[in-house]
């Protein structure tokens, strides 16, 4: 789900507008230029029914956005959004985004502005 996940986002052309190639898995290498996408697995994992495992997993993954300012960090949020709530395919079979916060730093203090978006994903292998 990890690779499909990021070329999915890579591939989009709204997505890759602003943020070209950074998009990340767990971190940003240190120096990264803004804007940027960090992914995180949150959760998740394989379901099952009474004869095993059914080979349909339900991940929880958290997508970041940072920018030095609010408009550059909401802008691929908004994105985001647009691609991923409600889209499947034959391996995503639903994703719906559940929420999203903000974490806006004073601009004095040298920290990005964030955009945090909890998706829940449903993808079989």
């Amino acid at each position: 789900m990890d690779e499909d996940l990021w070329y999915l986002l890579r591939s989009d052309a709204a997505v890759f507008l602003h943020m070209k190639e950074r998009i990340f898995w767990g971190r940003a290498p240190q120096g990264t230029a803004y804007p940027y996408l960090v992914l995180t697995l949150v959760g998740g994992g394989e379901g099952a029914d009474l004869a095993g495992p059914d080979g349909l997993h339900e991940y929880r993954v958290q997508i970041d956005s940072y920018a030095p300012d609010r408009g550059d960090a909401r802008a691929p949020s908004r994105a985001i959004a647009a691609l991923l709530n409600g889209y499947s395919d034959d391996k995503f079979r639903g994703v719906f985004l559940e929420g999203t916060r903000e974490t806006s730093a004073e601009a004095a203090s040298g920290r990005p502005c964030r955009f945090s978006q909890d998706f829940n994903i449903f993808w079989r292998a």
